[in-house]
C-alpha cells in the first residue's frame, strides 16, 4: 500500500467516522480539505459504492 493510498483510507475512515455522529456532509468535506463537498462525495462514492448522504440515515 502506498502512503497516499494509506492517507486516502485514514480519511475515509475519519469521514464514516463523523458521518456516523450526523456531522453534515458539507462540514466532512471541509474537515478533510476538500474544496467543496460534491469533490468530498465523489471520492466517498468511488472508495465506498455509496454516497455520503445515503450511507448513515
Amino acid at each position: 500500500m502506498t502512503l497516499a493510498h494509506w492517507v486516502q483510507q485514514a480519511r475515509l475512515l475519519h469521514a464514516v467516522i463523523l458521518l456516523a455522529r450526523a456531522t453534515p456532509v458539507s462540514a466532512v468535506a471541509a474537515d478533510l480539505g476538500y474544496a467543496t463537498p460534491s469533490a468530498f462525495s465523489a471520492m466517498f462514492r468511488r472508495s465506498l459504492g455509496v454516497t455520503p448522504s445515503g450511507s448513515f440515515g
